[in-house]
């Protein structure tokens, strides 16, 4: 019986296979840590890509035109086809009034009927890249606005696909 020599691989060949070995073992660890970090990078670039849910970008659609932080409220009712939200008025200002009223009510109720109708429009006619990406905009079949200055109601709007703006003025200086 003979007995194993001492050195194995390395004497016989004259290659030491620990340096091979570690060298494969970092190349699968960094190959699998490149694959984790890609993985990751992906799902947060899908993430951000993802379109917003329909409340927000109603939300924002009309803080495009009305301004920044004047939508007080926002309710979707993908089901029924509406849409129900409050805003501050930008055009209403009490304070011109003074100068002469019946000018300024008439002004006001043009401004507040323009501003309702471009944010009734703003939802209604949503550009097509928008409606591919959140289908819920495009079942939006009525929009009904309040707009208010100061926390009491001005005025209340209600606008439906194919018709017009219909404006109901609640403040007792624009009658």
């Amino acid at each position: 019986m003979g007995r194993a020599r001492a050195g194995g691989l390395s004497r016989k060949t004259g290659i030491n296979p620990v340096p091979i070995i570690l060298f494969v073992l970092i190349a699968v660890l960094a190959g699998a840590g490149l694959y984790a970090w890609d993985y990751a990078w992906r799902r947060r670039q899908e993430a951000a890509t993802k379109p917003p849910p329909p409340d927000v970008l109603v939300r924002s659609l009309i803080e495009n035109i009305i301004g920044q932080q004047a939508v007080k409220a926002v309710s979707l009712d993908a089901v029924a086809g509406t849409v129900s939200a409050t805003f501050e008025s930008a055009t209403f200002k009490p304070e011109e009034a003074e100068k002469d009223r019946q000018q300024w009510a008439q002004r006001a109720r043009q401004f507040l009927t323009a501003e309702a109708r471009l944010a009734s429009d703003v939802i209604l006619q949503v550009p097509e890249p928008i409606r591919a990406q959140v289908p819920a905009m495009g079942a939006i079949r009525k929009v009904t606005l309040t707009i208010v200055y100061r926390g009491a109601t001005v005025a209340t709007a209600v606008a439906e696909r194919g018709k017009g703006v219909r404006v109901t003025f609640v403040d007792p200086r624009l009658k």
